[in-house]
């Protein structure tokens, strides 16, 4: 893979054994190719983990956070797509913020379905979760990035990491603190 800047719809086309004007058939520009396939990649991703896994909330963590390794290691391409090599692109960019806002609107709906999970008074649960949400996102992207530099860490290794990192975050914020937030 060349990136998207050095990639070009003739070369595309050659790669997938067909002509230019097919490419052209299908999609008015690169962009346009480029958003059709991290749309795929995302639809792929989502619904890997769309679903909250039966058990604990300590359960729900570590089973996602695994689905979502297991997508990266299965589809590294994909991942590239949507989180490393993305282009600055404005098409690109207007395709990828709906998906962001799926993937962070899919993990609240995982957050949601905690019994309790502590907030400050002046948000809702909602808003918390959306916040929450965000974070975990942004901690396991982080954890795929740091991963993909370092590929001699096994999966298993760094699913520990990230489910840790968040589980222990989550276990706090379903507890009753000194703010007097709800336990679970």
């Amino acid at each position: 893979m060349h990136g998207y800047s050095d990639a070009s719809l003739r070369s595309i086309a050659a790669s997938a054994g067909i002509t230019t004007p097919v490419v052209y058939d299908h999609f008015g520009s690169k962009a346009e190719l480029y958003a059709t396939v991290a749309q795929q990649h995302a639809d792929s991703l989502l619904a890997q983990w769309a679903e909250p896994p039966p058990g604990s909330a300590e359960d729900l963590v570590r089973v996602t956070v695994d689905s979502v390794f297991g997508w990266i290691e299965e589809h590294p391409d994909g991942w590239r797509v949507l989180f490393a090599d993305v282009p600055a692109d404005p098409v690109v960019a207007a395709t990828l913020r709906p998906l962001q806002d799926r993937a962070t609107a899919g993990v609240a709906g995982l957050l949601a379905t905690l019994p309790t999970l502590d907030h400050p008074a002046d948000v809702t649960r909602e808003r918390s979760d959306a916040a929450y949400a965000e974070a975990a996102k942004s901690a396991v992207d982080g954890l795929a990035s740091w991963w993909w530099h370092n590929r001699d860490v096994p999966r298993a290794t760094v699913v520990t990491l990230a489910a840790d990192l968040l589980w222990r975050g989550l276990r706090e914020l379903s507890r009753t603190d000194a703010r007097g937030g709800v336990s679970a």
